[in-house]
């Protein structure tokens, strides 16, 4: 029961105000029959001077009134407030980008990483209660952004992402190593690897030793998305294997290859804006790039538990992400209760100290005669 903020754990306990008002009348009316008094002087006058309320009915307001907060107190009365607590699950999301020199490829427009990078940005702004990181990688994987909640930041890196050589040195592509480095960063957190040499064979160690567990990141969802164009050949670690270990630890990887199914022709865009095909010297003709390895990609998604999707264009690509957003989204569990403070000592001590005035009125103003 509520009374304007003030709850009462026993209401049963306030019935017996209702029937107050009545005993102290029964009460009174008893007294006042109980003493017999002698007419002395003028009876009118004394009449007069001794009305219904007397100071000879203060003792018995005082003692029902110690009974009435007696009976407050039993009833509990509590002061609080309403808490409503949200309980987020929370998605570890790392984004491994392909940026070897064939994402430059411009069957997306303007090209494969441009789009990718548009669309990846676009895709961060759906994604809710997540904490992502940003791998990029070619021949050897680099850490752009390790796990955060700021995703302003994170978008900001990745609009700083270049195509190989200009992010990385080294041309080529290590789906593999790529992996290996998001879940050595799954597996830290947001805490920075001091060793970076040490991910790989760190992992493949607890991969091999399955009892070894980590709780750091206990209750969270975690999940890679990766991005690519090419199949692989330039892993130091197998891509299925990697895809096992995430597997083992519970992280799904979605997997997106970017690009046509069929050759395109390579197209590069020079510094003075100028588009220009590039001729293959070993035949005479234009350079092509090589299809999306769908296959290899597909694989890394079932051992996983995850989807695998084929962006061919930009619209295939933005539904893609959008349809991940949806997967990767976090149902938040709102937990609804109060929190009171126990009022009926103050009630108690009230009573008490009306007790005490009413004795020290009993042997003080209204002391009477033996």
């Amino acid at each position: 029961m509520d009374f304007q903020g003030i709850h009462f754990a026993n209401p049963m306990w306030l019935m017996g105000l209702i029937f107050l008002p009545l005993a102290l009348l029964l009460a009174i009316f008893i007294s006042r029959a109980k003493h017999a008094t002698f007419s002395l002087g003028n009876p009118r006058l004394v009449e007069m001077a001794s009305g219904f309320f007397s100071f000879q009915v203060v003792p018995w307001l005082l003692r029902f009134l110690v009974i009435a907060l007696c009976l407050i107190a039993a009833a509990r009365p509590q002061a609080g407030q309403k808490k409503v607590e949200e309980k987020k699950q929370v998605t570890d999301l790392f984004i491994a980008l392909d940026v070897s020199g064939s994402m430059i490829t411009q069957d997306l427009k303007p090209n494969r990483i441009t789009a990718a990078k548009k669309l990846l940005a676009q895709f961060l702004d759906k994604v809710q209660n997540v904490r992502v990181g940003l791998t990029i990688f070619a021949r050897i994987s680099f850490t752009q952004c390790p796990l955060t909640t700021d995703i302003d930041v994170v978008k900001q890196l990745l609009a700083n992402v270049l195509p190989a050589p200009y992010s990385i040195k080294l041309d080529g592509t290590a789906i593999g190593d790529a992996l290996v480095s998001c879940l050595g960063r799954l597996e830290k957190g947001d805490k920075l690897t001091q060793d970076k040499q040490s991910v790989v064979p760190a992992l493949l160690q607890q991969f091999a030793d399955k009892d070894q567990q980590s709780d750091d990141n206990a209750g969270n969802h975690q999940a890679i998305v990766l991005l690519t164009d090419g199949g692989d050949n330039a892993s130091k670690v197998d891509p299925l294997t990697a895809a096992k270990i995430a597997a083992s630890r519970g992280v799904k990887v979605y997997t997106i290859g970017v690009g046509s199914l069929t050759p395109t022709e390579m197209v590069f865009t020079l510094p003075n804006g100028e588009r220009r095909g590039f001729i293959d010297p070993r035949t005479g003709r234009a350079a092509m790039s090589e299809p999306v390895e769908m296959g290899l990609l597909k694989e890394i998604a079932r051992i996983t538990g995850a989807k695998s999707y084929s962006a061919e264009n930009n619209n295939s690509l933005q539904a893609i992400l959008d349809d991940i957003a949806k997967l990767e989204k976090r149902d938040v569990s709102v937990t609804t209760h109060w929190e009171y403070q126990e009022l009926a000592a103050y009630f108690l001590i009230a009573a008490f100290f009306v007790l005490i005035f009413d004795l020290f009125l009993e042997v003080s103003v209204l002391r009477t005669l033996p």
